[in-house]
């Protein structure tokens, strides 16, 4: 067979995967690893030739095992032999300063266990990946790409933050964004979409799922992006907080006059973990929440809508207006209630949809962006399916 990519995406319990032919990049396979840890550990996903899907429920119990199921049922399945992965590419999610994607050497493993504090629900697992993929396939070259390499363009009066100078230097404490992966590539499709040059669109680019973020992006760079130092300040996630407060942490110690370390690793699990749209009804499944009728249901949907209508118009104005704003991630691309209930906050930006392109099947989405504006909208909307993979992809194959 051809060479091919095999792309890994680590999350803190999963374990995603996509294999791309080599240089072409056509899918050859794909799949999920999930609940990684637990009795309901399973594989989902498509790897066989005949490109039937595949569902298996097996006791996973680390990520170690994870990447050594997932090279096994490639090679059962004969999509491709290990000695054909010629690159494995790696998605991690902070990059600190990096601006494009890194081969893996010995020095670029250490930077990166550095940054573990800085997202250390995913890079610590991203680094170990790394680690066992060097074990299983030492003749590969593994390449890391960043999500935070895309807002390397931000420019220094967004990025700063207002504490002090020289502490904020030696410590980096700075705001870096996230999900550029996702934003950097619907950028692509929304001006492949619009028809015109990427270097000359003004778009907004919402990536909603259980973590949340919203980019501006001018002539196809991050100008400002709502996520920061770390993933959890901006919009509100499933369980993170997003913007507070900073002040408010100091409530969730019992002391503030004696802080102890244990004490403010306890506030930044819940801040992180214990928070977000969960804390407000329970849940973070927006499906679930959309079809409820009780008032903690309807706080948290009024409360998203809101956090993501802000950082829009803050946005708007900071691009002087905007070709198109994309809808992307789980929520963006599958959930049409919160989709019409932001557009129906843009009316005053000329921004509107027609509610039946809203209800669009998820086929339609697989064949490409789809536009769902109203006849009278004066900026377009566009729904487009993220694939943060296939964008490590094309790294590994251009640079």
């Amino acid at each position: 067979m051809s060479p091919v990519i095999l792309v890994l995406n680590a999350g803190s319990s999963s374990l995603k995967f996509k294999l791309f032919t080599y240089p072409d990049l056509s899918q050859a396979a794909y799949g999920n690893v999930s609940e990684i840890g637990t009795d309901q550990s399973k594989f989902t996903g498509t790897v066989s030739k005949s490109d039937q899907k595949v569902e298996k429920c097996e006791k996973i119990n680390d990520h170690r095992q994870a990447v050594k199921y997932i090279l096994q049922l490639i090679t059962d399945q004969n999509v491709c032999e290990t000695k054909d992965i010629k690159y494995v590419g790696h998605r991690i999610v902070h990059g600190g300063n990096h601006r494009a994607p890194a081969k893996i050497t010995k020095k670029e493993l250490e930077q990166l266990d550095k940054l573990n504090d800085l997202a250390p629900l995913h890079n610590s697992r991203a680094v170990k990946v790394i680690r066992l993929v060097l074990e299983e396939l030492p003749d590969s070259e593994n390449v890391a790409c960043f999500d935070t390499m895309y807002h390397q363009t931000i420019p220094e009066y967004i990025y700063t933050y207002p504490v002090p100078k020289e502490a904020a230097k030696s410590k980096n404490i700075r705001k870096y964004g996230f999900h550029g992966l996702s934003h950097s590539y619907v950028a692509e499709q929304a001006a492949k979409c619009l028809n015109k040059p990427l270097k000359e669109t003004k778009l907004i680019s919402l990536h909603l799922g259980s973590g949340s973020s919203v980019c501006a992006i001018l002539h196809g760079e991050s100008l400002d992006t709502s996520m920061g130092l770390t993933p959890l300040s901006g919009l509100p996630g499933g369980t993170r907080s997003g913007d507070i407060d900073p002040s408010a942490i100091f409530h969730f110690i019992s002391d503030p006059q004696h802080i102890e370390k244990e004490e403010l690793s306890r506030a930044e699990k819940v801040l992180n973990k214990e928070s977000g749209i969960a804390a407000i009804c329970g849940t973070s499944n927006l499906s679930e929440i959309t079809k409820r009728t009780d008032s903690d249901a309807r706080l948290a949907l009024d409360l998203l809508v809101n956090r993501i209508q802000n950082f829009i118009g803050a946005y708007f104005v900071a691009l002087q207006g905007v070709d198109a704003i994309i809808f992307t991630g789980g929520i963006g691309e599958n959930s049409d209630i919160v989709r019409a209930k932001v557009a129906e906050r843009l009316n005053c930006l000329g921004c509107k949809i027609d509610s039946e392109k809203n209800r669009f099947s998820s086929d339609q989405l697989k064949s490409g962006p789809v536009n769902i504006s109203g006849s009278n909208s004066t900026v377009k909307v566009l729904v487009v399916a993220t694939n943060e993979e296939y964008q490590v992809a094309t790294a590994i194959v251009s640079g």
